[in-house]
């Protein structure tokens, strides 16, 4: 047989005492031009594929701790593009 639940400790809207140390900043979003509007465009890989980008992404956010991957893909279809005589709009 289950036992019946405590409720004797059960408390509601009680402010919680805050902690010692300082919660870390939150992390500020890389300002855009409002001008051009980003689209999202979904892809599939093979998951090697996936982790390389991972690792790679990794290794260029190690040197300064900003999020690069959105600038290597724009990168690799940069390269796609001249690849096929394209302008580099990426």
């Amino acid at each position: 047989m289950a036992k019946a639940a405590d409720l004797s400790r059960f408390q509601v809207n009680v402010e919680k005492p805050l902690a010692t140390e300082e919660a870390p900043a939150p992390r500020k979003r890389e300002q855009r031009s409002a001008a051009v509007p980003l689209i999202t465009k979904g892809f599939r890989i093979k998951p090697e594929a996936a982790r390389q980008f991972d690792m790679l992404k990794a290794e260029v956010e190690g040197k300064n701790g900003k999020d690069k991957g959105p600038a290597l893909i724009a990168e690799a279809l940069n390269l796609l593009f001249k690849k096929y005589d394209k302008p580099p709009v990426a």
